[in-house]
């Protein structure tokens, strides 16, 4: 019975992919709702200075016009919808890891942003954002007195 069963020709063999492919629905299932659906995607890296903040955020094969960007005080939104691709009829997804869907990602910066200096530029599949510091928020040196 169990040469049958990995034997590639019986359909003994497509119960297993089908049992794998439910457990990792379960599994991801579970995730989202725990921390979801979205919580680690878009991946990004915050960079800080005294005076700017760059996000570096992963978005490959989306178009501008599917990303929408956030600014309010300290926080950053980053949201959108990413298509899944058309497969032809008939076609079987073995694996599946790359993120479909919508998303939304929400970021604290140490600092309040300037939100009419904020520019993003996306290029080949990276976005990356310049949030520069609210002038008022930058550090001010205190001269001392004596006497």
């Amino acid at each position: 019975m169990l040469f049958r069963i990995l034997d590639p020709q019986t359909k003994a063999n497509q119960f297993w992919r089908d049992f794998d492919r439910l457990n990792d629905e379960l599994t991801r299932s579970i995730l989202d709702s725990q921390f979801g659906s979205s919580s680690h995607f878009p991946p990004v890296n915050v960079y800080t200075k005294e005076d700017e903040a760059l996000v570096t955020c992963l978005l490959p094969g989306m178009d501008t016009d599917q990303i929408d960007i956030n600014v309010k005080d300290n926080m950053l939104s980053i949201h959108g919808k990413k298509k899944a691709e058309d497969l032809a009829e008939g076609t079987e997804v073995h694996r599946r890891e790359i993120f479909y869907g919508e998303f939304h990602r929400s970021l604290e910066l140490p600092f309040r942003v300037n939100q009419d200096q904020v520019s993003a530029k996306y290029v080949n599949g990276v976005l990356n954002i310049h949030l520069p510091r609210r002038e008022e928020d930058k550090p001010k040196k205190v001269s001392i007195n004596i006497g």
